[in-house]
């Protein structure tokens, strides 16, 4: 009500009839709708707006200006529009007429129709800009930039709107045959990838950030990108669990009783990558972990929370970004934009469960070895492929990511383990082409492999680890992450 008085020196008012009444409590002058275009609202309210002493006076320009004249149309020079609650209504319980019934025709109609004749009609789609709108009107200062401004604004805006609606009733259909998405509320990021590049986070419609920052200096495209994996490695475990992330993969995992021991083993997995990392926890951050973390390099934290001591400690660092987790889903989808288009797939939350495996070497696992596998699988998903992970019970001990070559994957994480191999288990994101992977590992003292298994040599590998007497064991589904 506060814009309309701000401005209804300047303008007369013609409104559907719940804002009509507001307005007239509010003892602002204005003209129903029904008495503006001598016609009821019908069917339930469906249709309110749609006629044409609206949408020609809307739409008409000096062009049209004997025409708007011979048929009585009265020229609109502000348009204010919002939208009924379609996003919020199917965020909560709700019935399929209720989203039905929330999905607006007129109003996404006068903003289009607002927004086409900018130059002529003003149009102000988001209540985020009355303030700044009023006053403009008062001082008699729009501009043509803000005009365009404001119309994209608009289009931006019901396009959204009908996005979010093409999602809720094409939500049973695996592929539709239009892939579109909406986000908005884009938050600034300190850089990109690079120095050089721009970037902001863009929002699911309603959503809130998927952290929150408590200190340091600005997160940065990487930052973000680095966290999203931190979260997926912590989602597939349940106890005290650290995850340290450098260059998007996992140079150290382990869960433990305690955080602080959690943080120990993972950080002696690779403390040399550890090195400018980014860290996620599972559990609180306590007093004791802060100061063993404030004692090195580390780009930024995310946990649940932090105990007041730790928040003392880690905040004398001035750049080190602290963050909480906020509510977050796991994206459902995986995009990448290509030339000319997009891929789309469904993101690999695929879990394998001991009853999966298929052992295939003449050994058989040990209980104990069948759960150390599991766990090194658990993280291997989240390494960069080519990928392979050393790891005995619930740490990981070296990790090999993002080779052009499985062997390479291997003799990394091998190398990263040095002697701690010995008595150890492997996980390889995808299948052995040759037994040299399985040599390599045996040499070392690795006693129990998992890979999906498939290569037209998988009996080179078989074979290798009969040779090896260590046990082999397949998952049947591939990890690959590019």
């Amino acid at each position: 009500m506060e814009f309309c008085k701000s401005v209804s020196s300047h303008f007369d008012f013609i409104s559907t009839g719940k804002t009509a009444v507001l307005l007239e409590a509010s003892n602002i002058p204005v003209t129903k709708v029904s008495d503006f275009t001598e016609y009821p609202e019908i069917l339930g309210g469906r249709v309110k707006t749609l006629h044409p002493k609206v949408m020609g006076g809307i739409l008409g320009t000096m062009d049209h200006e004997s025409e708007l004249e011979k048929l009585n149309l009265q020229p609109f020079g502000l348009v204010v529009s919002n939208l009924y609650p379609f996003e919020q209504v199917i965020s909560k319980k709700h019935n399929f007429k209720d989203a039905i019934e929330n999905i607006d025709i007129g109003g996404v109609t006068l903003l289009r129709a607002a927004a086409k004749n900018y130059n002529e009609v003003l149009v102000v789609s988001s209540p985020s800009d009355y303030e700044r709108v009023a006053t403009a009107i008062s001082e008699n200062s729009i501009t043509d930039e803000m005009r365009k401004e404001l119309a994209v604004k608009a289009f931006h805006h019901t396009a959204k709107y009908d996005i979010a609606i093409s999602r809720y009733l094409s939500s049973d259909i695996k592929w539709p045959s239009s892939f579109v998405m909406g986000f908005d509320h884009p938050i600034d990021l300190r850089y990109g990838e690079n120095w050089h590049q721009d970037a902001k986070y863009y929002l699911n419609p309603g959503s809130e950030p998927f952290y929150k920052q408590i200190h340091g200096k600005d997160v940065s495209y990487n930052n973000l990108v680095d966290f999203t994996s931190a979260i997926g490695v912590l989602s597939e475990l349940n106890g005290p669990t650290c995850a340290i992330i450098k260059h998007t993969s996992p140079c150290g995992v382990a869960s433990s009783d305690d955080i602080e021991t959690a943080f120990d083993h993972a950080f002696e997995t690779d403390n040399l990558s550890a090195f400018g990392s980014v860290m996620g926890f599972n559990r609180p951050i306590t007093e004791s972990l802060a100061v063993k973390l404030n004692a090195m390099f580390v780009d930024a934290i995310i946990a649940p929370e932090y105990d007041q001591k730790s928040v003392e400690i880690l905040t004398k660092k001035k750049n080190l970004i602290l963050c909480t987790f906020n509510d977050y889903t796991i994206p459902e989808l995986t995009i990448q934009l290509v030339p000319n288009g997009i891929l789309v797939q469904p993101t690999d939350t695929h879990v394998i469960s001991e009853k999966d495996l298929t052992v295939i070497s003449d050994k058989q696992p040990s209980t104990q070895d069948v759960k150390d596998l599991m766990f090194a699988w658990k993280v291997v998903k989240y390494a960069k492929s080519n990928a392979a992970v050393i790891s005995t019970g619930t740490k990981t001990l070296g990790v090999g990511m993002g080779q052009t070559s499985r062997i390479g994957a291997v003799e990394l994480a091998l190398k990263r383990a040095g002697e701690r191999a010995k008595g150890a288990v492997m996980a390889s994101d995808a299948f052995f082409p040759y037994r040299d992977s399985i040599d390599a590992a045996a040499e070392k003292g690795v006693t129990a492999v998992i890979a999906p298994g498939g290569s037209i040599r998988d009996n080179q590998s078989i074979t290798a680890a009969n040779d090896a007497g260590i046990s082999l064991v397949w998952s049947s589904v591939r990890a690959f992450l590019h």
